[in-house]
Order: C-alpha cells, then sequence, then structure tokens
C-alpha cells in the first residue's frame, strides 16, 4: 500500500505506534536509536518478567516490520548523520527538539510529537505519560465520585499521539502528492489524548459554573445509572437509554430482570422509551429508576461475562464485556479473523501477538519480521544508504556514535 514510502523514525516511546502503522502499510520504516538503544527497550512488560535490553514486550509489538540503526544524534558528527540519511526519505516522525539544527530537503514530510503545543503556557513543562494524560482532563470520564479518578494501566498518551502522528503524516503524503511540496506537522500528546474523550464535556465553557466529574454514570432525577455492572466474573458494559430506539431495549432489560427475579414484575410493565416524559408528567417517579439500576445490578452479579454476553445478543441490548488481556486473547472471533499472529522472539521461543491494526479488503497487513535488535541493521544501512565503507563504520562505533 505504502512500498513506494520511506520513513525516517528517530525512536521514542510516542513514535513507535506512528512508525508502525506505517511498516504495517508497507513503508519501509527505519528506527533512529542512541548506542544504548531506545527508551522503548525499557518499557514494561518484560519477557517472563526478566527485564532486558532485547526482553521489552512493548517494544516488540510497536517495532515489527521495522528495520533498525544505533546513532548518537546529539553530537556534531551524529546530526551530519541524520542529516545525509534523511536525504533518502520521504518522512521523518521524531519526539524531540535535537534535530532543529537540521535543515531537511524541501519535500521531506517532518511529524514531530511534543507532550504540549508547542506555543501553549506548558510547552517546557516537564512531562510523564501520567502527566500528560491528567492534563488532557480525560481521567475525569473515570472512577467513583468518592475517589480520585482511575488512569490507564499502559501509557495511553503516547498511544494516542502515536496514531495522530501517523494521521498527520499520512494527509501530508497526500498533501505532497498533491503540490509536492513537504509538510511540517507537530502534535501535542495532551490534545491526542483529550480528542479521545470528545464524547464527554471536560471543561465548562466559559461563564459557566464549574462542572461535575462524569465518572462512569448518568445522573437522573437523582439516580446514579451506572454504565458498567460488576458480574460473576468481572464487569459488564450495560448502556440504559430512553426514547423510540434505546427506550426499546431497555424495555427488553427490564423484562430480563423481571423475569429471572431480579427486579419487581411492575418494572417490566413501564414504558421505558417513554420514562422521560412520564417522568416530567409526574407519571413515573426515580424509585422505578433506581428500582430497575437495583434490578440489573443484582442481574449481573449472578450470571458470568459469557452468559450476559449472549443473553444481550439473544436479545438485542446495548451491552459487552469488559474484556481484560485474558479475555482479548482467547476470544474466538479475534482468533478467526486471523488478528493474532506467532512471533519468534528468541531462538525457539515464540509469542503469540497481535498482528494488525486493521482489515483490509485489498490490502493485508503481516508480521514479516520482528522487532529489530539493538544495532541489527546499522551496517547494513549505513553502507547501503551512505555509502559507509566498513572501516569506516568500525570507527564509528568504537567512538560510541553508532
Amino acid at each position: 500500500m505504502l512500498d513506494d514510502v520511506r520513513v525516517l523514525e528517530i525512536s521514542a516511546p510516542e513514535t513507535m505506534l506512528a512508525g508502525r502503522i506505517f511498516a504495517d502499510l508497507g513503508a519501509d520504516v527505519v528506527v533512529v536509536e542512541p548506542p544504548a538503544g531506545s527508551p522503548g527497550r525499557r518499557l514494561a512488560p518484560f519477557l517472563d518478567d526478566v527485564p532486558g535490553i532485547e526482553r521489552s514486550l512493548t517494544w516488540q509489538s510497536l517495532n515489527y516490520n521495522k528495520r533498525g540503526v544505533t546513532l548518537g544524534i546529539s553530537s556534531p558528527d551524529g546530526k551530519a548523520l541524520v542529516r545525509a540519511l534523511a536525504t533518502k526519505f520521504d518522512v521523518v516522525i521524531e519526539a524531540s527538539s535535537l534535530l532543529d539544527t537540521i535543515e531537511f530537503a524541501p519535500r521531506v514530510i517532518r511529524c514531530t510529537i511534543a507532550p504540549f503545543v508547542g506555543s501553549g503556557p506548558k510547552s517546557a513543562y516537564a512531562s510523564t505519560d501520567f502527566t500528560v494524560m491528567a492534563a488532557s482532563g480525560a481521567p475525569a470520564m473515570t472512577g467513583d465520585l468518592d475517589r480520585p479518578p482511575l488512569f490507564f494501566p499502559v501509557p495511553q498518551a503516547m498511544m494516542e499521539a502515536g496514531a495522530d502522528a501517523a494521521i498527520a503524516t499520512l494527509a501530508g503524503l497526500i498533501a505532497r502528492d498533491r503540490d509536492g511540496l513537504g509538510q511540517r506537522a507537530d502534535v501535542s500528546a495532551r490534545i491526542a489524548a483529550m480528542m479521545a474523550s470528545f464524547g464527554q464535556a471536560l471543561f465548562p465553557g466559559s461563564g459557566n459554573k464549574e462542572g461535575k466529574r462524569s465518572q462512569g454514570t448518568m445522573t437522573i432525577a437523582g439516580v446514579q445509572v451506572p454504565s458498567v455492572y460488576e458480574c460473576a466474573d468481572g464487569f459488564m458494559l450495560i448502556t440504559i437509554g430512553f426514547g423510540p430506539v434505546f427506550g426499546q431495549m431497555t424495555q427488553r432489560l427490564a423484562k430480563w430482570a423481571a423475569d429471572e427475579g431480579h427486579a419487581d414484575p411492575r418494572i417490566a410493565e413501564l414504558s421505558w422509551p417513554t420514562f422521560i416524559s412520564d417522568l416530567s408528567a409526574r407519571k413515573t417517579s426515580p424509585s422505578d429508576l433506581q428500582a430497575l439500576v437495583d434490578g440489573l445490578k443484582s442481574l449481573a452479579r449472578s450470571k458470568s461475562k459469557s452468559v450476559l454476553a449472549e443473553s444481550s445478543r439473544r436479545l438485542g441490548l446495548l451491552a459487552s464485556p469488559v474484556m481484560n488481556m485474558q479475555d482479548v486473547a482467547g476470544y474466538e472471533q479475534y482468533r478467526e479473523r486471523g488478528l493474532f499472529a506467532q512471533v519468534n522472539l528468541e531462538a525457539g521461543r515464540e509469542i503469540d501477538a497481535p498482528a494488525r491494526f486493521a482489515q483490509f479488503s485489498n490490502y493485508s497487513i503481516e508480521i514479516k519480521r520482528p522487532a529489530p535488535k539493538l544495532s541489527e541493521h546499522s551496517a547494513e544501512i549505513f553502507e547501503a544508504e551512505l555509502g559507509l565503507s566498513k572501516t569506516e563504520i568500525q570507527a564509528l562505533f568504537v567512538a560510541g556514535e553508532i
């Protein structure tokens, strides 16, 4: 799909997903790491929980289908080599300002990922994935009101930023096809993380009173209506809605809870499609809604995720299990669709890994090579792309430049 595109990725945790997306789409992606290895190699989890420069499963999963070199880009010699190498590539993806002194060819698409907008008041702030996610406001949608917000168990802002960087870079390539000019794209990890939660109002408008955390519930007539319900072996996402479409689903939910003995039969006889208007007309009361919520809580606790999911499909409900990674790995539909592939990490050691981020009708994403070992392709690329001799490459290695 992108087999005529070449990408130079100055490796950082934030760049890895963007580079992986391009590599999956057929681009020739070369990762540039410092001689000691990219920080992405030090991200947990590790194979067998034993840390090591080649044992990060995060590094492995986000760097398939790439080649890798090592190069110290902070030194004058390193910058000169990067400048020369960049002339051979269409795209440069980075997450630092170390390349600001390098002038790239006019046709290069350069994408820079930063924690915050470069022109904003936080542009010089030190940051971690945790603080960037906090600044995005997205955690306000999580957890319970009587305790702090919940944060993701894996770095999330870097993933959101990597996906946005891929989109911005692809847009730059499309524009270059039209006018022949390169583009400079700046991606803010904070904005990328915030965009993922645009289904909720995170901040009040100017002049409005301060909003409250939305958490994982909505409040109707003083009744907290959760979206996540505890079940026998985990959690289930169940939507209670009203109106002509979603209200019919709630009607079936109420009947199910009543038929199973978890709610008063009277609850199933109420008109849930018109519940909100009936509430305004005082034909129903908040206690009716509370009874439905209590019945659903009891129903969910009595069943497993698989039973609830199957019943939801049969009844046509807006509900689905909250899957942990063990559930995802064992989900038959994902297996049948070929979304996992076996990858050889070490001699004789294979693991199942996610194979692709999307399915296409006219293109198949495949894992063609594992993530590069440290400096695996340095000699090959410096010789082929820059014409360096073996002696020159050895000298750069001895000097600590590669």
